[in-house]
């Protein structure tokens, strides 16, 4: 028995009249800006949520569609194609630039309208460009900070690398690449750090004299090569997209990041406190409570403690565990620290609880990068003055 044309016709009829995906959904999405208040300058728009099927926006390339200063229109080009899709619920994310067609375009307003389409789906969503006149908008949400200085590699790109150097606001971003003869060359970007975003035009130097050598009058020039576009993620991590390409992860090589286990979220990269470290600041109220050294010595040894699964360290639940001890090896307490997998988000803040109540902390330890802790006295204190605090900064 054949299939005649009459079937075929109501078959094609029936598959074009289907929406492509009868779960595309942006109700559990909303779009952010990077930074929160850009006004004039440039920013990248961060779209994430979860996506009802395992074909979600983040596996495809954005593309700016329309821009007018008040209005902005995201599509998507297809990288990842998928036969069939999962219909289960997937999360994403995926990053905007949005420096070229600033730079291109007439002024901005003081709100952006989002309009983003994937799948047949819409995310709508009006954010402010500057803050809103009423609003106390002095801290930004999320206390976002720029680049810690050092060298940043990506595990898929061999032998590059960037290096981050930082004075104030004012950073540089040195990449490592190569040239079209094979030679590794550095590249040059200079800009200010607003927030957690730098943007700069990729320079060349060339014609100076040599290093070492006696000045002989050359003027050397400088070219641009490229557009370099940078969202600090998280302590140690980078999002460098370069032209028109995609957002690459970069991670730190800086001494006291390592990466971990995190339990069912994978692999991430987190400071790794396992050290030993001294005060470095020091004050508190006398009487009642003292200041540090009333309950940490001026150095102190913090090592790693985390389950093994099949030999490998696992953070449990996003967490991660230390012990603090003394530099003859007697207990002080235990640092819980929480990974950005949890609630709290930016994997900063640490819990010291010690013998005197494991049910409640004695300080809260927030890291500032891999080589300073902030000390803050976590209970509740009846007395004039300032509690004990301080910061600590790691020997070894």
């Amino acid at each position: 028995m054949g299939i005649t044309i009459k079937t075929l016709f109501s078959i094609a009829t029936l598959v074009a009249l289907l929406p492509p995906n009868l779960a595309a959904d942006f109700s559990r999405s909303q779009a952010a800006l990077h930074p929160v208040y850009p006004g004039s300058g440039p920013f990248i728009i961060e779209i994430k949520g979860t996506w009802p099927s395992d074909c979600h926006p983040g596996e495809q390339k954005p593309v700016v569609e329309y821009f007018d200063g008040h209005t902005v229109e995201i599509g998507f080009e297809t990288i990842v194609v998928h036969i069939t899709c999962n219909m289960q619920d997937t999360g994403y994310r995926t990053l905007v630039d949005m420096s070229g067609v600033v730079r291109d375009s007439p002024a901005l307003g003081e709100t952006l309208r989002v309009h983003t389409t994937f799948d047949s789906a819409a995310l709508d969503q009006t954010l402010d460009l500057v803050c809103p006149e009423g609003t106390d908008c002095s801290e930004p949400t999320g206390a976002r900070q720029g680049p810690d200085p050092g060298l940043y590699v990506a595990p898929s790109l061999a032998n590059q690398g960037l290096l981050v150097a930082r004075q104030n606001a004012a950073t540089a971003i040195y990449p490592l690449v190569y040239g079209e003869a094979g030679n590794s060359e550095w590249l040059f970007t200079a800009d200010h750090v607003v927030e957690d975003t730098f943007f700069s035009e990729a320079l060349r130097l060339s014609g100076g004299d040599c290093f070492g050598c006696e000045p002989s009058g050359a003027i050397p020039s400088m070219s641009t090569v490229g557009h370099l576009s940078v969202l600090a993620d998280r302590p140690g991590v980078l999002q460098v997209k370069v032209n028109d390409g995609l957002f690459l992860e970069y991670e730190a090589l800086v001494f006291g990041y390592e990466t971990f286990p995190v339990g069912p979220n994978g692999e991430q990269t987190l400071i790794d406190l396992e050290g030993r470290w001294g005060l470095s600041e020091n004050h508190g109220t006398d009487p009642p409570l003292g200041d540090l050294t009333g309950f940490l010595p001026g150095a102190f040894d913090i090592s790693r403690e985390a389950a093994s699964v099949d030999g490998a360290e696992v953070l449990a639940d996003g967490q991660m565990f230390y012990r603090v001890t003394s530099l003859s090896g007697d207990t002080l307490g235990q640092l819980i620290c929480k990974g950005p997998s949890t609630t709290a988000g930016s994997g900063a803040a640490c819990e010291f609880i010690d013998p005197t109540d494991a049910a409640e902390p004695l300080f809260l330890f927030d890291q500032q990068g891999p080589d300073r802790l902030d000390i803050e006295y976590a209970r509740p204190v009846i007395a004039i003055g300032t509690p004990p605090g301080g910061q600590a900064v790691r020997l070894e």
